[in-house]
């Protein structure tokens, strides 16, 4: 660390690298001091950009005394073993989205950090976006009164209709992709998860690509959830790659004996936040600071950066990334049983943005 920034490396230079690389360029606690992938044009090709180093491999990224943290970015099915190498030469780790991709190898790596001394941190972080902070503060505030029942929808649209490269997505599967961004933002602002009882379904088997070719999809492209949590409230999510245009789209309803608070989006942080009092209208609230249009997805890098140099927590911990993954296999297996599946673990609730206070 030097002139108080954390010197980063980022393992992964596919399409979401452009957008954490864009965002962290308005971040003064971290410097960017170079990139490696597999593809090694890719790294070179952003590295002219954002004029920093590539590194041949990660193996020389990570043995580098200049980098403090590495961000992963690569695919999903790789995540673990490339958090693994990083913590195993003492970096910090933020990753995207999952940790991993079974709760057994989530767990590993949480007491791997722990054991080393070293952060662990992984999105998604979209319950630090302005919307999803100001539901934070109002449920803090008690507006809700006892929360009872959570509606959750993430309705993603087809994805073979608009991408390049769809068919990771369907192999991943709905749930793991986006579903996550809902479970991750309620457990954030209501807690841990006790048990889930889940059904899933592929809805459309054959698919086309944008250039006509078709696959076939065996991962469920609509999954229904019903999830208990550790408070006694329930929450219904629903996650599917067909709906276009639903007017739910991926909002978050939440319901206490005072009223319900609507949040138009799980990780749009401009969405639009809703009170309606228990047989009251509409009330429109405000964001308590301005909003940042879309999603800042390397906000939580900044946030680690700051904890790291400030010496105190980080909000995306190891533990709830690790907590998110045991519901979401959970699910997984309730819906190959048929059965309820407890969720065992649990995670300390990420405080509000200094911002808030």
């Amino acid at each position: 660390m030097t002139d108080n920034k954390v010197a980063i490396g980022i393992v992964g230079c596919g399409n979401i690298a452009e957008t954490y690389l864009e965002q962290i360029t308005n971040y003064n606690n971290v410097h960017l001091v170079g990139l490696t992938d597999i593809v090694s044009e890719r790294a070179q090709e952003l590295a002219a950009i954002y004029n920093c180093a590539v590194y041949p491999d990660l193996e020389t990224m990570v043995a580098d005394e200049k980098i403090d943290l590495v961000v992963n970015l690569t695919i999903h099915h790789v995540h673990a073993e490339i958090i693994e190498q990083i913590l195993q030469a003492n970096k910090h780790v933020y990753t995207e989205k999952p940790l991993a991709m079974n709760y057994k190898d989530a767990k590993c790596l949480v007491d791997l950090a722990e054991k080393k001394n070293l952060r662990l941190s992984s999105a998604p972080i979209t319950y630090m976006g302005e919307a999803q902070q100001t539901a934070a503060q109002q449920i803090a505030a008690g507006i809700l009164g006892q929360i009872r029942l959570v509606y959750a929808e993430i309705n993603h649209d087809r994805i073979e209709t608009w991408h390049p490269n769809p068919i990771p997505f369907f192999d991943v599967g709905v749930l793991w992709d986006v579903g996550i961004y809902a479970l991750t933002v309620c457990t954030a602002l209501m807690g841990s998860v006790k048990r889930v009882t889940g059904y899933g379904k592929v809805i459309v088997p054959i698919r086309r690509t944008l250039d006509g070719e078709s696959f076939q999809v065996t991962t469920p492209d609509f999954i229904i959830a019903l999830i208990e949590l550790q408070n006694g409230g329930l929450m219904r999510l629903t996650c599917n790659f067909y709906a276009n245009d639903s007017k739910q789209d991926h909002a978050i309803e939440i319901h206490g004996d005072g009223g319900m608070l609507y949040l138009g989006s799980a990780h749009d942080y401009s969405a639009p936040l809703e009170f309606i009092e228990f047989g009251g209208e509409p009330l429109l609230i405000p964001p308590l600071r301005e909003p940042y249009d879309g999603t800042e997805y390397a906000r939580g890098l900044e946030d680690l950066a700051e904890a790291i140099l400030k010496n105190k927590p980080h909000r995306a911990s190891g533990e709830h990334a690790a907590h998110i993954i045991e519901i979401m296999e959970a699910i997984d297996t309730s819906i190959a049983t048929k059965q309820t599946v407890d969720v065992h673990s649990n995670f300390i609730q990420p405080e509000m943005m200094d911002w808030v206070f």
